[in-house]
């Protein structure tokens, strides 16, 4: 890989308690990062199989859910994100349950806690309180006392770390480590400008317009729950694109957040062509990877 300086950012009080444990860049950090990657693709794999997201049944988006989240060398780190995304991806597994469930104030309370736990680890994942109750209105009638209780969901893991430090007097910490220092309007990385920089936000907004402009291919032919569940991994971008607004020294991995529905989408994408065009497709972001890990861009 071409030399390359990484320091986490957005860390929250959870991931900063592991990196003070284990490190952010030693061996055992990177053996963390690549079993995460290896959990949250099952994890993607499960989800679509389950729900029956695709029209065949196979392994691709937790392949390309990988693919994507090594792309750029930013991402090959035990980043704080890449860590929450373990949590988003099971309060999404709580979230698409609820689907013509009438009892399921268990689920819908998970589906909150679960994204406050992965704020306590990349303070942006907070935001993804949009995610879950945009995904409730898609999946069930409006219901107060249910997003009552994702609010409490969520708030519960932050309130109990809080009453932890608390508890030693070190309710400030708390708050300065997990609120003061990640949440910034507008708060862009210094030195994130830069033509290098640039080829990568262009690469990734170039990723979230196929998605977009594929959308009614990814609907066609899907029963009324697949579509409405697909049409919540839209949120799972929304929600990251508008926490990336607020996080302060906001850096490139922000982009994994939307690891999990691009890899989806590439996907479905891969699925439908043509098998030459297949190849080709994973041909062309295969190459993109390689040349993105290769290339000198610090130099």
């Amino acid at each position: 890989m071409a030399p390359f300086k990484w320091s986490p950012s957005g860390e929250g009080l959870l991931a900063g308690l592991l990196y003070d444990w284990i490190g952010s860049q030693t061996f055992f950090a990177h053996i963390l990062a690549i079993l995460l990657l290896v959990i949250q693709g099952f994890l993607i794999n499960a989800i679509v199989i389950e729900n029956r997201l695709s029209n065949e049944v196979n392994l691709f988006p937790g392949v390309f859910y990988v693919l994507i989240s090594c792309l750029l060398p930013d991402f090959l780190y035990l980043s704080p994100v890449l860590i929450g995304n373990t949590f988003i991806l099971i309060a999404l597994v709580e979230l698409f349950s609820t689907y013509k469930t009438p009892s399921c104030a268990d689920r819908i309370f998970n589906a909150g806690f679960w994204t406050g736990v992965a704020s306590l680890f990349y303070a942006p994942f907070i935001f993804y309180f949009i995610l879950v109750n945009a995904g409730l209105n898609i999946l069930r009638a409006f219901n107060l006392k249910e997003r009552l209780m994702v609010l409490i969901g969520l708030l519960v893991p932050i309130f109990l770390t809080g009453l932890y430090y608390f508890s030693f007097d070190r309710l400030d910490y708390f708050w300065e480590v997990q609120f003061k220092e990640n949440i910034s309007f507008l708060g862009i990385e210094a030195g994130a400008g830069g033509w290098n920089n640039y080829v990568k936000v262009l690469l990734f907004a170039g990723f979230i317009l196929f998605a977009v402009i594929n959308n009614g291919s990814y609907l066609t032919r899907r029963n009324i729950q697949a579509q409405k569940k697909i049409s919540i991994l839209y949120w799972v971008m929304i929600s990251g694109l508008f926490g990336a607004a607020f996080q302060k020294n906001l850096a490139l991995e922000h982009f994994i957040l939307l690891a999990p529905a691009l890899g989806v989408f590439l996907a479905f994408t891969f699925t439908e062509l043509k098998r030459q065009w297949a190849e080709s497709l994973h041909f062309l972001i295969l190459l993109a990877a390689l040349a993105l890990q290769l290339i000198p861009w610090q130099l």
